[in-house]
C-alpha cells in the first residue's frame, strides 16, 4: 500500500501489515441457538457420555482431527443438528449457533460451499495476475499497482477459505483483517489509477506519499480499534462498506466519463463490474437459513463475486 522507488509499492509495508494482522485474540458471538435450554442440555449429556475422563472417547475421523475437531466440538456440531431437526419437525424457525447457521460439514469443513466459492475467487485473482504479467509490459508505471491488487485479493480469499473451513477466533480475525486490507487497498489503488498518481511529477509524488501514509494509518487504526478497543462487527462492516462505496462511486464516474468521451464499449466495463459487485453485496442483506443445510446468502455472495473479478482483469 505504500510507494517508494518512483511510485512502486513497498514490500516492506506489506510485510508490516501482515505482521500487524498476526496479532489476534479471542472473540465470541452468542446467538439464539446458544441460549436454548435444550441445546445446553444436549451438550451436557453428550460431553458427559463421550468426553468425560474414563469414558470411551468418540471416534473422530482423521480428516476432522486434521482440522482440529475434538470431542467437545463434535458434541457441539451434533447437538446443533439434533436441535435444528427437532425445530424443523415442530415448525419452528431455524436459529443460529455461535453466530452461524447450522451447516452440514464436508471433510471437516464447516461451510464447504463458502470454502469452494472463496477458492473460486482466489482462482479468478490468480488468473488475473497471470494476465497482468503476460500482457502488460514490466515498465508500465501502473503494473505494480495491478499486481498488488492481485496479491491483496489472493491473501483475502486464502484467509476467507481458512475461516470458512474452521471458525476459530484466530481464523475469524485473520479473515476480517485480510478482507479489510483488500478493501482499503482497493480504495488506495482506485485513487492512484483514476488520478494517475503514478506519473513522475513532483506534485503527484507528494500527493501519492500523503495518500499512501493516510491509507496505512487508516488500516493501523482500524486493526487497533478492533483489537484494542472493541471487536465490533457493526463497525467493521460499516468501515468496509464506506470504503467500498467510495471506490465504487469513483469507478462509476470514471466509467461514465470515459465512455462519454470515447463511445467505446470497453469504457463501460468498470461501471459494469462495480454494479455487479454491488448487486452481489446485496445478498448479505437477505440472510436466510442455508438451503439443504449447505448454501446461504453469504456463500452466494462469494459465488457472485467471481464473475466481476474476471471482468475486472479484462
Amino acid at each position: 500500500m505504500a510507494a517508494s522507488n518512483g511510485g512502486r509499492p513497498s514490500i516492506g509495508v506489506v510485510s508490516l501489515i501482515l505482521l500487524v494482522v498476526a496479532f489476534f485474540a479471542g472473540a465470541s458471538l452468542a446467538s439464539t441457538g446458544d441460549q436454548l435450554y435444550e441445546f445446553k442440555q444436549c451438550l451436557d449429556i453428550c460431553e458427559a457420555e463421550n468426553c468425560a475422563p474414563g469414558k470411551t472417547p468418540t471416534h473422530i475421523p482423521f480428516s476432522r482431527r486434521l482440522l482440529l475437531w475434538d470431542c467437545t466440538s463434535e458434541c457441539d456440531y451434533t447437538c446443533q443438528h439434533i436441535i435444528t431437526t427437532s425445530r424443523v419437525a415442530s415448525d419452528l424457525d431455524i436459529v443460529q449457533f455461535h453466530g452461524k447457521w447450522p451447516f452440514y460439514r464436508f471433510l471437516g469443513m464447516q461451510e464447504p460451499f463458502s470454502v469452494l466459492f472463496s477458492l473460486g475467487n482466489f482462482w479468478a485473482h490468480w488468473q488475473g495476475l497471470k494476465k497482468v504479467r503476460s500482457l502488460i509490459p514490466a515498465g508500465y508505471p501502473l503494473r505494480p499497482y495491478y499486481e498488488y491488487f492481485s496479491y491483496f485479493g489472493l491473501a483475502s480469499w486464502v484467509f476467507s477459505s481458512i475461516f470458512h473451513t474452521r471458525d476459530f477466533a484466530a481464523t475469524e480475525q485473520l479473515d476480517y483483517f485480510a478482507a479489510g486490507a483488500s478493501v482499503l487497498y482497493g480504495l488506495y489503488y482506485t485513487f492512484v489509477c483514476i488520478f494517475r498518481l503514478d506519473r513522475p511529477s513532483p506534485r503527484r509524488r507528494s500527493v501519492l506519499r500523503a495518500w499512501t501514509l493516510l491509507c496505512i494509518l487508516l488500516y493501523i487504526c482500524h486493526v487497533g480499534y478492533l483489537k484494542g478497543v472493541s471487536w465490533d462487527y457493526t463497525y467493521n462492516m460499516a468501515a468496509n462498506v464506506v470504503a467500498g462505496i467510495i471506490q465504487n462511486a469513483l469507478w462509476s464516474w470514471f466509467s461514465f466519463h470515459r465512455y462519454r468521451k470515447s463511445r467505446r464499449v470497453w469504457a463501460m466495463w468498470p461501471g459494469l463490474a462495480v454494479a455487479w459487485v454491488m448487486f452481489a453485496m446485496s445478498m448479505e442483506l437477505f440472510d436466510f437459513p442455508p438451503w439443504l443445510g449447505c448454501i446461504d446468502a453469504h456463500s452466494l455472495w462469494h459465488l457472485m463475486t467471481i464473475g466481476p473479478t474476471i471482468l475486472w482483469y479484462k
